[in-house]
């Protein structure tokens, strides 16, 4: 290293942005994408404002979240006043709005100086009633959330036969008393509305879009749709004890990770918008919803050439336009908030008065090592990549006895596909899979004869596959996500014909 270098290292130090000390922020994709260094610029989020997650509660010990939670949060599946998160859901969007920014720990949420409302609506399935809901949404109103957070409810006409009276009348308190209701759009693929927000235009819905700001495969989308946001692989914060999403009650490959995980979802994309209504509410607190909703949308990026003949509304929201910078299209690296700088500054001077021990030390490894040239690092190894094992012998579909016939019997047939299933949306890798045989299993477990691999959704075995010979059907195999045909869900075999569409998991397949 030359010796003017060594010189000025301290100085170039000094002078250089300090990042986060977050270690895991450079995996949050999405920060960068919304432009979050440069919003968090402008504010961090005060403790003033208020948002209340209407979930499966709150991890309230967690180390990167027990800082921005309320005390006064509720269960209102077990009626008490301890809202803790038995599932994971609802602490993984708690992490994506106000995880602690700069604390060496974990990751950074979008508004990390909000305070946090757990309310506890969903069990440790992650199952909730209407009820329940309606009474969490009134009671996170009476307690002045600015900005509720719904990442749940049912695509109408799919999942749910209509919206809920008693919800809708609670959204409309909340809003009465002047909060933003900010609602997951759903995850069934379709142009379909959540029933929670069908009977409401002014909640804001949010749908999910990828890295490329292509809309996410499993969201819904449509126009009731208001903005959309981050929601594919989402690094989040996960109960620090074991939750039902993390345990064995939940196949091996479909378990999530205690303190850290991914999610994808609408779940997730609605928790960015929430957070950042959390910041426009803490930069401007004379603003209402509705001016914050409406800021949300006119800053918005125009993703429309991206998804063609998709509504996906005002576009993917853009955090740092939204408080008055320029668009995020290319944001730089996270950067402390301004109320932090003083302090790096005093660290770096420090730093600085140890520069010339540092030079010196340099000094003496460099004239040990003289003119010798490091040896190349090999090239790392390449990962392992999963090969399904080969089809076992399938047996053959029941062929009806035709009746002695004067003329000899044709030759029986070769055995072969009598149909096919192709992956035509969805996470799981696009590919045509012969349907061979009496019965074929789908699933991601080795003994399926169908193994879909890359949706993380899909249960070991997920689906079944009959062919009787007179008619073929299809079965849910206890799958945690159930199995639909062609938008409904199957409680019991099902005739299939060609052309029907079957989902599992977050993957559609056309049968052929």
């Amino acid at each position: 290293m030359p010796f003017r270098t060594l010189l000025i290292l301290p100085l170039v130090l000094l002078l250089s942005p300090v990042a986060p000390s977050d270690p895991r922020l450079d995996d949050q994709w999405a920060l960068r994408r919304v432009g979050a260094s440069c919003a968090w610029d402008r504010t961090t989020g005060s403790a003033n404002v208020l948002v209340a997650i209407i979930d499966s509660g709150v991890d309230l010990t967690h180390p990167d979240l027990a800082g921005r939670l309320r005390a006064d949060g509720y269960d209102f599946v077990d009626n008490d006043d301890d809202p803790r998160d038995e599932n994971g859901h609802g602490t993984h969007v708690a992490g994506i709005i106000a995880a602690t920014l700069d604390n060496e720990e974990g990751i950074a949420g979008l508004a990390p100086g909000v305070m946090i409302l757990p309310v506890r609506v969903m069990n440790a399935r992650g199952k909730g009633s209407d009820f329940s809901i309606a009474r969490g949404i009134r009671f996170a109103a009476d307690r002045g959330a600015q900005v509720i957070n719904l990442s749940l409810g049912a695509t109408l006409m799919v999942s749910a036969d209509s919206s809920s009276p008693e919800v809708n009348d609670a959204l409309r308190y909340a809003q009465d008393r002047g909060a933003l209701i900010v609602v997951a759009a759903g995850n069934d693929y379709v142009p379909l509305p959540n029933a929670i927000a069908v009977d409401n235009p002014d909640v804001l819905v949010v749908a999910a879009t990828d890295s490329r700001d292509r809309k996410a495969d499993f969201s819904n989308s449509g126009p009731w749709v208001g903005v959309s946001a981050p929601g594919v692989q989402i690094l989040s914060t996960m109960p620090t004890y074991e939750v039902f999403l993390t345990s064995d009650r939940v196949p091996r490959d479909e378990r999530f990770r205690n303190g850290y995980d991914y999610m994808s979802g609408t779940s997730q994309a609605a928790p960015y918008v929430a957070a950042l209504a959390a910041l426009l509410f803490s930069a401007h607190p004379e603003w209402d919803a509705a001016r914050v909703a409406q800021e949300i949308r006119a800053a918005a990026t125009d993703i429309r050439s991206i998804n063609p003949e998709l509504q996906l509304g005002a576009g993917r929201m853009d955090a740092c336009k939204s408080l008055g910078g320029p668009p995020a299209a290319e944001v730089q690296p996270p950067r402390l908030p301004s109320s932090s700088l003083n302090e790096a500054f005093f660290g770096l001077l420090a730093l600085a008065a140890c520069g010339v021990t540092l030079i010196l030390i340099l000094l003496v490894i460099g004239l040990a090592i003289g003119g010798r040239r490091r040896a190349p690092r090999p090239a790392p190894a390449p990962a392992p990549v999963y090969v399904p094992p080969p089809s076992p012998v399938r047996p053959q579909p029941y062929q009806p006895v035709v009746p002695p016939a004067p003329q000899p019997a044709p030759a029986p047939a070769a055995p072969g596909a009598w149909g096919s299933l192709t992956v035509i949306a969805g996470p799981a890798q696009q590919r045509n899979y012969p349907l061979i045989g009496v019965e074929t299993l789908i699933g991601r477990s080795e003994e399926c004869q169908i193994v879909l691999i890359g949706d993380g959704t899909i249960s070991r075995r997920h689906a079944i596959v009959r062919n009787d010979g007179r008619q073929v059907t299809v079965e849910d195999a206890g799958s945690s996500h159930g199995s639909y045909l062609n938008g409904q869900r199957v409680t019991r075999p099902v005739p299939v014909r060609r052309g029907d569409v079957l989902q599992v998991g977050q993957s559609q397949l056309r049968f052929d």
